[in-house]
């Protein structure tokens, strides 16, 4: 059976490299890559390979996803499966999903976590500007009239802030089981990713 080309490979390190290793060695070839470096031509073209590079980095540097994909290439190696074949477009719309589904899991994650400072900060908001607005209604000035419509606004604003983070704070049971759902389907997509850029 052909040798394998694997990410190790990709970076030019051993199989064995520390994570001190992995993070220079992708530093030297992010150099070849970077957009930053490359004629206006070839921007697409190193936006891809700089991305794609990127995820090498990322599943190396990430104990589980290592040796997940340490797992994937031993299979390979033992000729237990062949890897399927992918075409640009495939593993281009691959990487595309990917993306999205992690950013899906970073705003859901931001809304679950976020949920009580929202609620917090709405509260301090309203509480602030409602004592503003109590101590504008005492003068008659032009000045403290503008302060007391501003305080009004603000009222407003800290109140809407705090019904959203009520709100998803209410629905943190439902973001919990969308974060699952999402990672199961990340995982499931990382492990094409590896089988589409592992390559004989």
């Amino acid at each position: 059976m052909p040798q394998l080309r694997t990410f190790y490979d990709e970076l030019g390190i051993d199989r064995d490299a520390s994570p001190s290793e992995i993070k220079r060695a992708f530093r030297d070839v992010a150099k070849q890559y970077h957009p930053d470096v490359n004629p206006s031509d070839k921007k697409k073209w190193a936006h891809e390979q700089m991305s794609r590079v990127n995820f090498i980095a990322d599943t190396l540097l990430d104990s589980e996803t290592r040796a997940e994909y340490n797992n994937l290439v031993s299979k390979y190696e033992r000729g237990l499966f062949q890897r399927p074949r992918q075409t640009a477009r495939q593993e281009y719309a691959l990487h595309r999903e990917y993306a999205r589904v992690s950013v899906e899991i970073m705003n859901l994650n931001s809304k679950y976590s976020n949920s009580r400072l929202k609620i917090f900060l709405g509260g301090c908001v309203s509480g602030l500007s409602m004592l503003i607005l109590i101590v504008a209604s005492v003068f008659s000035s032009g000045a403290f009239t503008l302060i007391g419509a501003f305080a009004r606004f603000l009222v407003l604003v800290g109140l809407i802030m705090a019904v959203i983070g009520i709100s998803d704070h209410l629905a943190r049971g439902r973001y919990r089981q969308q974060i699952r759902n999402l990672k199961v389907r990340r995982s499931d997509l990382r492990r094409r990713m590896y089988e589409a850029w592992t390559v004989y």
